[in-house]
C-alpha cells in the first residue's frame, strides 16, 4: 500500500498520455433519460456526449440533480437510454433484453454502489465475498481463490481475508467492496462516491491503491465524485450540468508545477455550456454575439455589439 504522505501529486496525470486514443471503451452520443410519473416528466439527460478509452480513468462531478448517478445507471445496464446511443465495450446499452443486460452486467462491468454494504455479503469473509462473483460465472475454485488473494493483496487487505464486513474499519470495507467490484475482470468499473464515507487520509490512501491495481490490470473506470482528491487521482474531470457535459479538466505540469487544465466541451451539434462564474461576471444574458478574430471566437454581451 503506498504511503499516505505522497499526496496527490505523485499520482497526478498518471495515465493520461500515455496510450494512444484510437479505441472508445464507453461512447454516448445525444443520450437522453427521461422520468416519467402519471403526471410529471423528469428530464435527467439532455444530449450527453461522452467518449472514454480502454484503460482511461475519468472522474464524473456536477451538482446534485445534474444527471450524474442517472449516466451511470445506463452505463450500468440498469436502466435503458430514452434515447440516444449509448455502447460500452462494443455493447449497444439501447437495444438489450433482460438477459442480455445481466449477462453485461456479470461480465462487462463492475459496480460500486455509493453505500458499499450493498456489494458485499455480511456473513462471508472477504475472500469468500470476493469469490462469489467468479463462482456465479461457474469458474473454477481455486482460480477463484488465487485472484480472490491478489485482489485483496493489492488493496491492502492480505490479513483480512479471514475476517467478515462487521470485523473491518469503514475504509477497509470499501477496499472490500472494491475487490468485489473488480472480481470478474470488468472492462469498466463505475464507482459512486468511493470516498464519500472515509475521512481524507484514508481516502487518499484509498485512491492511491485503487489508481495503481487500474493500471496494473488496465481496467477503464469511471468514478463520480464531489471529493476533490479525486480529482487528482484521474486522467480527466467530466463536468456535467443540467443533464449535458459542460467542462473537461486535465492536469498538465508547467513549469515544474501541475497546473489544471480547463476546456469547454463543444458537443456535436456545435453547443457549448460556459462556466457558470463566467457568465455571471460578465453579465451574459439569453443572447450573446459570437464574432472570429483570425483563428479565434470572441464571445460578447448582446450590448457590445
Amino acid at each position: 500500500m503506498k504511503d499516505p504522505g505522497q499526496g496527490p501529486a505523485a499520482y497526478v496525470g498518471a495515465n493520461a498520455g500515455s496510450r494512444p486514443r484510437q479505441a472508445w471503451l464507453v461512447e454516448t452520443e445525444g443520450l437522453v433519460h427521461i422520468y416519467k410519473t402519471v403526471d410529471l416528466e423528469v428530464v435527467a439527460l439532455q444530449g450527453l456526449d461522452l467518449r472514454v478509452a480502454e484503460g482511461e480513468t475519468i472522474a464524473i462531478a456536477g451538482r446534485s440533480g445534474s444527471g450524474k448517478t442517472t449516466l451511470m445507471n445506463i452505463l450500468a445496464g440498469v436502466e435503458a437510454p430514452s434515447a440516444g446511443r449509448a455502447r460500452v465495450a462494443g455493447h449497444d446499452l439501447s437495444h438489450m433484453s433482460e438477459s442480455d443486460r445481466e449477462q453485461y452486467r456479470r461480465q462487462v462491468v463492475g459496480y460500486l454502489w455509493q453505500r458499499s454494504g450493498i456489494n458485499l455479503w455480511p456473513e462471508l469473509t472477504a475472500a469468500e465475498n470476493v469469490q462469489v462473483p467468479m463462482l456465479a460465472e461457474r469458474g473454477n475454485r481455486t482460480a477463484a481463490s488465487r485472484r480472490a488473494q491478489r485482489l485483496l493483496d493489492a488493496l491492502g487487505l492480505k490479513r483480512h481475508s479471514d475476517r467478515r464486513p462487521a470485523q473491518l474499519s469503514s475504509g477497509d470495507n470499501e477496499r472490500l467492496a472494491l475487490a468485489v467490484a473488480l472480481a470478474n475482470q470488468p472492462r469498466l468499473l463505475l464507482a459512486d462516491e468511493p470516498t464519500a464515507e472515509l475521512d481524507g487520509l484514508t481516502a487518499r490512501a484509498l485512491l492511491a491503491d485503487l489508481a495503481e491495481l487500474l493500471r496494473e490490470l488496465g481496467t477503464g473506470a469511471i468514478m463520480v465524485t464531489h471529493d476533490p482528491q479525486l480529482e487528482r487521482y484521474v486522467d480527466r474531470v467530466i463536468h456535467i450540468r443540467d443533464g449535458r457535459t459542460s467542462t473537461e479538466t486535465r492536469w498538465v505540469e508547467q513549469a515544474g508545477d501541475v497546473v489544471a487544465d480547463e476546456l469547454v466541451i463543444l458537443d456535436r451539434a456545435g453547443r457549448l455550456q460556459l462556466p457558470r462564474h463566467l457568465v455571471e461576471e460578465l453579465g451574459l444574458g439569453e443572447r450573446v454575439r459570437v464574432r472570429r478574430e483570425g483563428n479565434s471566437l470572441r464571445i460578447l454581451p448582446r450590448e457590445e455589439g
